[in-house]
């Protein structure tokens, strides 16, 4: 049994994994991570894969920064890019 905290940091679990294993890991997390009273959860990772499952109770914070970044922020802008995902999944 794990010691109880107040939040969980997970550094880059899916580093190395096939996209099987990434896809079973990352669905146990989602499922750990929303379950009632339980620690808050950090997960830390430079790509994910598409098509993943996320809860309601979950928020995704996306951090642009570095070296490959535009020099021009204008160029991306998160909001513009999360409101065309969300029409395309309403589009269906």
């Amino acid at each position: 049994s794990l010691a109880r905290a107040p939040f969980r940091v997970v550094d880059e679990i899916n580093q190395g994994m096939d996209p099987r294993n990434e896809r079973l890991v990352h669905e146990r997390m989602v499922d750990i991570a929303c379950e009632e009273h339980t620690s808050q959860y950090f997960l830390i990772t430079p790509k994910l894969l598409s098509g993943l499952k996320f809860h309601k109770r979950m928020k995704v914070h996306c951090i642009a920064s570095g070296e490959y970044m535009p020099k021009d922020s204008k160029e991306l802008e998160f909001g513009r890019l999360v409101e065309r995902a969300q029409r395309l999944k309403a589009a269906g």
